[in-house]
């Protein structure tokens, strides 16, 4: 059977299946009792661009006695993102928490610069919710600067929307689901009249899956030299290409 290999950021983790893609994330999202059900984000990786343990994968590796692929073989668990090269990264999966699937590749970063404030979710290492002046490039560059006294050897976050929060602090949430309104509406208005700060922590870690329909651009995992850009779909392929995992994603079903 063919194996395919997977960098989960659900918990972070590095796992070898027989399963490919889309059946793999539904498999991890409502297919076992060990994660009961939830989201689940990840990516296929090419194995031949990365060291892996060959022998304990070919020992693992075989379909069970009835016949039945192997749906999951842990093969890391700890520092998984920062070990596999970006170039091996292929595309990038969200799965709802009824298993629906949805497949993102890769894509050329466009710098936008119609907003002066971002809110950023970080994934990979920590989960902590952040406010900033950076964009998502300078702002991945800033976190992987090992010379900061902070810093992570590589990131991977999304950015969320802010809507007319980003022009008037005190403006209404309207769709956006983020606890503690008041909490985020202080920490954009301190970036606002700080003008040597960049970074305000709105959460230090997260409670609770994403709200994907909060997405703002997209996800990006990047270090110091090199970074990887998936755009999120537009509102028009949510509503049209997309529609069956959109309308599940719009639903906490569990």
């Amino acid at each position: 059977m063919k194996k395919y290999f997977y960098l989960v950021a659900t918990p972070e983790s590095i796992i070898v299946s027989h399963l490919e893609p889309r059946e793999f994330g539904n498999y991890m999202s409502v297919g076992t009792q060990k994660r009961i059900h939830g989201q689940v984000v990840f990516f296929e990786f090419n194995p031949e661009r990365t060291k892996l343990h060959q022998d304990y994968i070919e020992m693992k590796m075989k379909p069970y006695d009835n016949g039945e692929p192997k749906r999951s073989v842990y093969l890391s668990i700890y520092r998984c993102f920062e070990h596999i090269p970006l170039n091996a990264l292929r595309s990038l999966y969200l799965v709802t928490d009824d298993g629906k699937v949805l497949e993102i590749e890769a894509h050329d970063y466009v710098p936008q610069t119609t907003s002066d404030i971002h809110l950023y979710q970080q994934l990979i290492p920590v989960t902590t919710r952040v406010a900033s002046k950076l964009s998502p490039i300078d702002f991945i560059r800033h976190l992987t600067d090992l010379g900061n006294p902070v810093s992570a050897p590589r990131m991977f976050m999304v950015d969320l929307k802010l809507n007319e929060l980003v022009n008037n602090p005190d403006a209404p949430l309207s769709d956006l689901p983020y606890p503690h309104p008041d909490h985020l509406r202080d920490c954009i208005k301190k970036l606002k009249s700080s003008p040597g700060r960049q970074t305000k922590t709105v959460l230090r870690f997260l409670r609770d899956d994403i709200s994907y329909r909060t997405i703002k651009t997209g996800f990006y995992v990047g270090d110091q030299k090199n970074y990887l850009f998936y755009p999120f779909p537009s509102e028009k392929e949510l509503e049209g290409k997309y529609y069956p995992w959109w309308r599940s994603a719009l639903v906490r079903h569990f």
